[in-house]
């Protein structure tokens, strides 16, 4: 595979007019909950040159095909979808690359043979998955499916080979005779019943074809067909499927149909999935933002969402040419969703944990894994896409491979996922996007990602519309704050958060938290919404953000006003009225660093070096600065932080991700990790009384650049209360002011909660301002902005629902209409002579 420079940075993307478990390699083939679902797509068939084509002039045929569809129809259908699961006639078993990928299919399968009951009677397939509860069933599929890819693989030392397909067949009567048919009661978690074990079982069917016998595959179809009998709801009908659930069923049902030969199955399940196309404006669903949300209230741009993405990248290239194609016009959400969705959550290969939810706890599905998901989603999705998208995706999958150094992409690729990265890696006309310079805020899931070249920042927030956390099915039993304004620092570090980060992390003390240490039971808080709207920000020019909280934790009477204001080289973080009253101490922590191994880290306070023995600690009551070498620097300004001690302490930590997730499907397991840490933060004491601090973070900043700021803050606080908290860099000639109540600072006042950013420059005619300005609490219908701006009388918007005012002294009135547009989303207005 051939590297090539990186390009310019991408200009913005404009918007398209066009239209649970393991992740050994044994596992990664099954639905989504179990990694990536059916392993890469029929994207594969056009970019790779993969895949059998449907026949020539199909797509002139009707549309809405039917039982009576020719026979022809099919055949071409089930054999595009085995190519599509094993890479087809891309692979070349002579190509290193592609050889490197077979030995990892076959690998997979070699475990799963090993594990066979090879007993008289047999009373399960595999000896370690009794057949005691339906996660072994769905489980059982999955390691039958590996074996069937390695037997359909060319190259593979198990392709074609008889005796692997009879014992294939023979594993599916056996599990299909004593637990999964239409008999066997619906206990225990509906997903595995409805999603989880029919994805393999169908795929396997696909795959093995003729070599399986007519009637063994009637009998499968006819279970599927009992426990998915309609794609549009689940839990035996009670429940009406949405998002990344409805594309799971809409394929089941299409290879059903396919290997039925029933053309009305195909068109239920492609019609069914126009449903999912739409904006929504609450529960399951994309958001115009950007945004997409799972069970309700949970962000998850980092995994249901590229599940859906991957279902659709299939199937819409599968049906391309055949009677079925897809051509709602609402897809064109879809294409756009790779720059508003995924895009902005990808950090070199990898998808911040900000928006993974509870799969940050599962150690079969890293953020690397997630964001190897997605990076083969959006090639699959190319050849579907614009001109200027297909470019700018390209671009940008390069990028992200080509700087992921920490598993990597390649690393144990299937044959599929190496079809799809040779095609973008060996391009030489293809360069890769270099990371630039953005803010981006989605509202509708209270999340922010400040990014500047060689790192990135992301928060996750919560409110009475967003939860605190989801931990279900015993997973992210320690993800109590992750929703409490947990930050994270992404940088040259490319394994910082998949390196046994989350078992072994102190989770009362994640980076960014104000938080008591009143201890919490495993999974507290799961689901919940704090009664608080005020949750969200602003974004000024793209580029600069101010965020803001309302801090309200889960079973704790800990109250704080909390604000992060993204500049240029710099996070300056702001808390107040912070007050407790558990009994317990109250702390923010300012950093919480896993070092890994080999790595030193030294840690500097006010210019002297602090020891690095495992288990030091030390006390800074008066400290003005710290540095931590590799990772950047910290400044606490003189008397910002009114009743605080800076900490910190260098100790290693031992945990398993059992301790994190015990669910009976994705459980962790119990081998120990051993991993140092290097933590800072802010004690509170004990039940403080309207505490506050102040700290700026300086990503990747030297000692002596920190140093430097501490001496000469280019950045001045304006307030820091529990009512109104601002900041001014003069350089910048920036305003930035998070508003909790009514109030004014300096020369803008506001009539509610807001979030406000305004900076003076010059534009042809002169000296400019630019004005940024949203509702956090999405809760208001108008807002009024008053700024003192002599001489700048002349404003205008793109934005709907603004009204500009010029009155008398240099008085500027910014009227909002808040019920046009996006609840919470920020509205621009700019002023000039």
């Amino acid at each position: 595979m051939t590297h090539v420079p990186e390009s310019p940075e991408l200009s913005e993307p404009s918007k398209s007019s066009e239209l649970s478990e393991p992740s050994a390699v044994s596992e990664c083939f099954t639905s989504r909950r179990r990694f990536l679902g059916t392993g890469a797509a029929v994207a594969a068939a056009a970019v790779a040159g993969i895949g059998a084509a449907a026949p020539a002039g199909a797509a002139a045929r009707t549309a809405a095909g039917g039982a009576g569809a020719p026979a022809d129809a099919f055949a071409p259908l089930r054999a595009a979808w085995s190519d599509i699961l094993t890479g087809g006639a891309a692979v070349d078993p002579a190509d290193p690359d592609y050889a490197a990928a077979i030995a990892t299919v076959d690998a997979a399968a070699d475990s799963a043979v090993a594990a066979y009951d090879t007993s008289a009677s047999p009373a399960s397939v595999y000896t370690d998955l009794p057949f005691s509860q339906v996660e072994n069933a769905s489980a059982t599929y999955a390691r039958i499916l590996a074996t069937a890819l390695a037997w359909a693989t060319p190259g593979s030392t198990y392709h074609q080979d008889p005796a692997v397909a009879s014992r294939l067949v023979a594993a599916l009567r056996l599990i299909g005779d004593a637990y999964y048919h239409p008999a066997s009661p619906e206990v225990g978690n509906w997903y595995h019943w409805e999603i989880g074990a029919p994805q393999p079982l169908l795929n396997t069917c696909a795959l093995l074809g003729d070599a399986l016998p007519a009637a063994d595959l009637a009998g499968h179809l006819a279970t599927v067909a009992h426990f998915v009998p309609d794609p549009t709801h689940q839990q035996q009908g009670t429940v009406l499927t949405t998002g990344a659930n409805r594309a799971d069923m809409c394929q089941i049902t299409i290879l059903r149909g396919i290997l039925a030969h029933d053309g009305d199955l195909i068109a239920l399940g492609r019609d069914r999935l126009s449903d999912i196309f739409p904006y929504v404006t609450s529960s399951d669903g994309f958001y115009r933002d950007g945004g997409y949300i799972q069970h309700g209230t949970v962000p998850y741009n980092g995994h249901y969402s590229y599940v859906l993405l991957a279902d659709l990248s299939q199937l819409s290239l599968l049906l391309k040419d055949s009677q079925w194609p897809i051509t709602d016009a609402g897809f064109s959400v879809i294409l756009d969703a790779v720059d508003l969705t995924y895009a902005p959550f990808m950090y070199d290969g990898l998808v911040m944990d900000v928006v993974r939810g509870r799969f940050l706890s599962r150690q079969g599905e890293s953020d690397h894994d997630a964001g190897h998901a997605i990076t083969e989603a959006v090639l699959r999705l190319i050849p579907l896409g614009s001109a200027a998208q297909q470019d700018r995706w390209k671009s940008l999958v390069k990028g992200w491979i080509t700087r992921e150094t920490y598993a990597t992409i390649t690393a144990g690729a299937t044959p599929v996922r190496t079809a799809l990265v040779k095609s973008v890696l060996d391009d030489a006309s293809v360069h890769p996007a270099r990371p630039g310079s953005s803010h981006v805020q989605q509202p509708s899931i209270e999340r922010a990602v400040h990014r500047r070249p060689g790192w990135a920042w992301a928060v996750g927030l919560s409110s009475s519309r967003i939860a605190r956390l989801e931990a279900i099915n015993g997973e992210n039993q320690r993800g109590w704050h992750t929703g409490d304004g947990a930050t994270y620092l992404y940088d040259g570090d490319n394994g910082q958060y998949t390196d046994a980060y989350w078992p072994t992390v102190d989770c009362t003390r994640l980076p960014g938290v104000t938080a008591d240490t009143l201890p919490l039971a495993p999974s507290a808080g799961n689901g919940t919404l704090p009664p608080t709207t005020w949750s969200g920000g602003a974004v000024l020019e793209g580029s600069y953000g101010a965020v803001g909280l309302d801090l309200v934790p889960y079973g704790s009477p800990l109250r704080a006003r909390k604000s992060w204001f993204c500049l240029d080289d710099c996070v300056i973080a702001l808390g107040a009225g912070i007050t407790g009253g558990s009994g317990h101490p109250v702390e923010t922590t300012v950093e919480n660093r896993n070092l890994r191994a080999g790595t030193a880290a030294r840690l500097t306070v006010d210019g002297r070096a602090q020891p690095s023995d495992d288990g030091w600690s030390g006390r800074f009551p008066a400290a003005g600065w710290a540095h931590l070498e590799g990772v950047g620097g910290y400044v606490l300004p003189r008397g910002g932080s009114r009743g605080t001690v800076l900490r910190a302490l260098r100790a290693a930590r031992t945990g398993a991700w059992a301790d994190v997730d015990n669910g009976p499907s994705t459980g962790g397991t119990a081998e120990k990790f051993t991993r140092t840490y290097a933590t800072l933060w802010l004690d509170h004491g004990v039940d403080p009384r309207d505490g506050r601090y102040v700290y700026a973070l300086l990503p990747g900043a030297s000692a002596a650049r920190t140093a430097t700021w501490a001496a000469l803050p280019p950045v001045a606080v304006l307030s820091n209360t529990g009512a109104l908290q601002a900041v001014h860099a003069a350089r910048l000639g920036l305003t930035a002011a998070n508003f909790f109540t009514a109030g004014g600072i300096a020369d803008v006042r506001v009539d509610g909660p807001a979030s406000v950013l305004y900076r003076r420059g010059h534009g042809h005619g002169g000296e400019t301002l630019t004005l940024a300005v949203s509702d956090p609490t999405c809760a208001g219908t108008t807002l009024t902005v008053m700024l003192d701006a002599p001489g700048l009388r002349n404003g205008t918007s793109a934005d709907a629902g603004v009204d500009v005012r010029a009155g008398h002294g240099g008085r500027v009135t910014v009227t909002l209409d808040l019920t046009q547009g996006l609840p919470g989303t920020t509205r621009t207005v700019v002023l000039s002579r």
